[in-house]
């Protein structure tokens, strides 16, 4: 007969500190709010203000002095820095212009912050997890880094795909490899979740358009995210690493 002890705690994160960047997005909540649920010791991290709030950071991922200023204040209050997810969004304020019209310095600039702040925060994570035995660094690319836009759901509407953004998400996809096969050695795992369309009041042409392209017929509910974050940071993904979990309703298998 199978041993199944244990296996009840497997996706637990209870004892785990974790550092969540892009806390106040979309997705950065609803991973503070799981992560927390799993019983880790969840601090929020983002560029803004954080006040008085006693789990709150104040982080900007472009910035080395910020990020290490960040950890340091978790660690000194927790003891210890097990789980990183980079849910930070950073962009121009000219984010969002076509393919056709963007201009290189802002794909520069997008890049820079975006894959740079990611790689930043990544690197730091990791020597600090490394040196303490281990740890877990998740960090959010996209469907769009893996396979190009399907243009067409765009149409009628003021959205589109910048360029930039698929060479940030690819590239967040290949740099979180590299660390996990640098810092795998010394007990640190290195992935990636690759979210699809996330609901988000988009307009309803687009939201028609997109879940008639997706197998299970819907976007995600933010919700639908973060049990991958969860499996990641618990011992359930304890021997998986420089992986990208794609979490798509099958968007990308089409």
């Amino acid at each position: 007969m199978t041993d199944t002890t244990g296996y009840q705690d497997l996706f637990s994160c209870a004892g785990r500190t974790a550092v969540v960047t892009g806390a106040a997005g979309l997705l950065g909540r609803e991973v503070c709010a799981a992560l927390a649920a799993a019983g880790a010791d969840v601090w929020a991290a983002d560029v803004a203000d954080p006040g008085d709030s006693p789990r709150a950071l104040s982080l900007d991922i472009n910035s080395e002095a910020s990020v290490a200023a960040a950890f340091d204040r978790a660690v000194a209050a927790s003891g210890r820095l097990d789980v990183l997810v980079n849910c930070a969004y950073p962009r121009t304020s000219d984010w969002g212009a076509p393919v056709d019209s963007e201009s290189l310095d802002s794909w520069r600039k997008n890049v820079d912050m975006h894959l740079g702040g990611y790689f930043a925060t990544s690197r730091e994570a990791a020597k600090r997890m490394a040196a303490a035995g281990g740890g877990s660094v998740i960090n959010f690319a996209s469907i769009y880094g893996v396979v190009g836009p399907s243009y067409e759901v765009y149409d009628g509407t003021n959205m589109t795909m910048p360029s930039a953004y698929a060479a940030i998400k690819g590239g967040i996809i290949s740099i979180t490899r590299l660390l996990a096969t640098a810092y795998g050695p010394r007990g640190v795992r290195c992935n990636c979740v690759s979210p699809g369309g996330v609901q988000d009041q988009q307009a309803p042409s687009f939201v028609e358009r997109y879940e008639s392209l997706t197998p299970l017929g819907r976007m995600a509910k933010p919700a639908d995210i973060v049990g991958a974050v969860v499996f990641l940071a618990s011992d359930a993904g304890a021997y998986v690493t420089g992986q990208n979990i794609i979490v798509d309703g099958g968007w990308s298998a089409r």
